[in-house]
């Protein structure tokens, strides 16, 4: 069995080990990532050659987006109200989500808007 080196990832992306039977479109789904953004995050990589034990870096949230995990009783117009945002614009940087169908724990995107930005820089 070969063993992979640590690898650090960049910002605002973590790490996931490979593991037997993992491809990467079977990752993207598993962690509502899309595909596109797995390979762009991870230059040179041979989707057809992966490795029990290989690590790959995931991207956490596009630019421009925070990212938000579903709580236990949230819809989408109580997430948009807590983020000053349109249910429209959600559903625009999620679009594999099911506004009828949340899951707890279930990660999406929020759009950062001018309110938002105010917001971070504070901090």
């Amino acid at each position: 069995m070969q063993i992979f080196l640590k690898r650090q990832c960049p910002n605002n992306h973590y790490p996931y080990i490979i593991q037997a039977g993992d491809s990467l479109y079977s990752i993207s789904l598993r962690l509502e990532v899309s595909l596109k953004r797995i390979l762009e995050a991870n230059p040179g990589i041979n989707p057809y050659r992966l490795r029990i034990g290989q690590i790959i870096c995931i991207p956490a949230c596009p630019p421009n987006y925070t990212e938000y995990i579903i709580q236990p009783g949230d819809t989408l117009s109580k997430i948009a109200i807590k983020f000053n945002v349109t249910i429209e614009s959600i559903l625009k940087a999620n679009p594999s989500v099911d506004p009828n169908y949340l899951r707890t724990a279930q990660r999406i995107y929020i759009p950062i808007n001018k309110f938002m930005l105010e917001l971070i820089a504070k901090i």
